[in-house]
């Protein structure tokens, strides 16, 4: 038994092919190496602890009611679909639902300790981020161990995990909290992945044992973690010679806990129902406007960009929806050349499994995740996400390393001195992008600018915009704010008619300081169509209609808004002057006396 576990252990450290050399780093300090890529990291986003929340921050921390609860509301996180606790609207935003409890879970852990603190959660999601990194660098040595180097600075694991930390492309995952789920999913696949290896070294079976547990996390903290199903029998494949029989055996547990999340996944979705339905326009499904050919075009042509951003990381943007990326036609120069070269990547792919190349290897980490999500097997929501390469970064900095430490060692050029320049930039475009997540107005302000034909970007900044212009008491400036929101928001509906508060915002300036009262009338319209609930929105067209004189329709809206709130005092004024500019004066009375009276018991509880 013992020469079995000994020959398992020569065979997890290097293919036949290669000889074993054991890298010169592994007798340096590991504490020098630890601590210098866990400083890296905070260096690189420590300014993002000043920062407030953010964006989708508010799905799963501000706006979430389990997760206001603290411990109280852990039960109900794992019960339910991950947008339950801020309400019903989100639920069917996306098509598929979300379970996702981990990383809310976290929150809810922090806000019965710290309440609702941004600079916490900040802090451990730099926490989060740094293990990640620690364990990537540990992977890597154990692997690369066939590549040696006089120095461990200029090894491929040190470089590649400089590279990974330093990407400017994860800002999106470190600096918004809301994309804790991608840092933990992230972190225990790379510690499942680890435990495989060191049973395989060790055949200490409680490596085997705990290994599938760390992946359910990692399931757990967010979906993506499946593609681990492939690549850890994959890793075991390219850098040892475990047989086919002993990688299947070492998977079978996993694959078993797989199963058992996706069962506990669709059943926690199943059982979360709600009335509000799935809008298919393209704030939910990108290619409502486009035919097949354009569908796949654009879908290869992000692929393209996707590679370009691992490149040339600039410019950066949350906000990928329509039609920040255009609709493409396979008669452009860049979706031919993008599909050209992911040919390309496939053909290499293909051609270095039998010789277990890196590059291969490289690869199948860089496409296997954005197989999840460039809405090539389902609809994600957006064209694309910044985010979605924090896994096949991985696949890209590895490469990278590996020309740098092995090619141009060879040369006698030092890989690190060449990498520097590289570092430093994409260090200083990391700590500059990092002041775009402060808070929501800074980084719809600032991307807004990149995503100039986005809906999404020119809906959100109007929406901004309009509640600032709300509280300026200079009219003139006032005035202009209100000209830069119509301009944003008729832009927005422009792309997207189905946005609701476009809809009521445009209805409402078209009102009160254009006084175009039929296109207010019409805005209005969409508005309450779009969210039935708005009661501002029915008060507003109530005031329109009767600014019209159609005061028939103007009695019908206020009724319906006094369906959804009896006791709406604004309701309760306009109706009563409506009946009283139709010289109905009994029913004016009536609804006038009732608004009186809810005022005279507001005044007195206030008191």
């Amino acid at each position: 038994m013992k020469q079995k576990s000994e020959k398992t252990a020569k065979n997890l450290q290097t293919p036949k092919t290669s000889k074993v050399v054991e890298p010169s780093f592994k007798t340096m300090n590991r504490y020098v190496q630890y601590s210098t890529i866990v400083l890296f990291c905070f260096v690189l986003y420590g300014n993002t602890i000043q920062s407030d929340y953010a964006l989708d921050d508010a799905l799963v921390i501000t706006q979430n009611n389990f997760t206001h609860k603290g411990f109280g509301g852990l039960k109900d996180i794992f019960s339910y679909d991950s947008f339950k606790g801020s309400g019903d609207t989100y639920i069917n935003s996306v098509s598929g639902g979300r379970y996702r409890p981990l990383s809310i879970a976290t929150f809810a852990i922090e806000q019965q300790f710290f309440g609702e603190n941004p600079h916490i959660s900040h802090f451990l999601n730099i926490v989060f981020y740094a293990l990640t990194c620690l364990l990537l660098f540990i992977l890597l040595s154990k692997i690369l161990a066939r590549y040696s180097n006089i120095h461990w600075y200029n090894s491929i694991p040190f470089v590649a995990t400089l590279l990974f930390a330093a990407h400017p492309i994860h800002t999106e995952v470190v600096a918004n909290i809301k994309s804790r789920d991608e840092i933990l999913s992230l972190l225990f696949s790379l510690c499942s992945l680890w435990l495989v290896l060191e049973y395989l070294s060790t055949q200490k079976t409680l490596f085997l044992i705990l290994s599938p547990f760390t992946f359910f996390l990692a399931l757990l903290s967010k979906e993506i973690a499946a593609i681990f199903v492939i690549i850890i029998p994959a890793t075991i494949y390219f850098f040892s010679n475990i047989s086919y029989k002993k990688i299947a055996i070492v998977m079978l547990p996993m694959l078993v806990f797989f199963i058992a999340f996706l069962f506990l996944r669709n059943s926690m979705i199943a059982k979360t129902t709600t009335d509000v339905k799935y809008v298919h326009d393209v704030m939910n499904y990108s290619f409502a406007d486009m035919n097949f050919a354009q569908k796949w075009a654009t879908i290869i042509f992000c692929l393209g960009v996707y590679l370009k951003l691992l490149f040339i990381p600039h410019p950066l943007t949350w906000d990928y929806y329509p039609y920040h990326i255009k609709i493409m036609e396979w008669s452009n120069f860049w979706v031919v050349a993008s599909l050209i070269i992911l040919i390309l990547l496939a053909y290499l792919m293909i051609k270095g499994l039998k010789s277990k190349s890196i590059v291969s290897y490289s690869i199948i980490l860089f496409m296997l995740p954005l197989g999840l999500t460039a809405n090539i097997l389902f609809p994600i929501g957006a064209f694309m996400c910044e985010r979605f390469l924090y896994i096949s970064s991985i696949g890209f900095v590895i490469v990278i390393a590996w020309i740098f430490a092995v090619h141009l060692h060879k040369i006698k050029l030092k890989p690190l001195a060449l990498l520097l320049p590289i570092l430093l930039l994409f260090s200083f475009k990391t700590i500059d992008r990092n002041k775009a997540w402060k808070d929501d107005d800074t980084l719809i302000a600032t991307d807004c600018k990149t995503s100039v034909n986005s809906v999404r970007s020119n809906a959100e900044y109007g929406k901004k915009l309009y509640k600032r212009a709300l509280k300026e008491t200079n009219i003139e400036v006032q005035n202009t704010m209100y000209e830069d929101v119509l301009y944003y928001e008729t832009k927005a509906f422009e792309i997207c008619k189905n946005v609701e508060t476009t809809n009521y915002i445009l209805g409402t300036l078209y009102g009160k300081y254009k006084h175009d009262l039929n296109r207010a009338v019409f805005y209005l319209n969409n508005s309450i169509h779009l969210d039935p609930k708005h009661i501002e929105a029915y008060n507003n067209l109530g005031i329109a209609y009767g600014m019209l004189k159609q005061y028939d329709n103007a009695i019908e809206t206020f009724q319906s808004a006094l369906k959804a709130s009896p006791n709406n005092i604004e309701v309760l004024r306009n109706l009563a002057l409506t009946y009283q500019f139709m010289g109905q004066m009994d029913k004016a009375k009536l609804y006038d006396d009732k608004m009186k009276m809810l005022e005279a018991n507001k005044i007195s509880k206030s008191k």
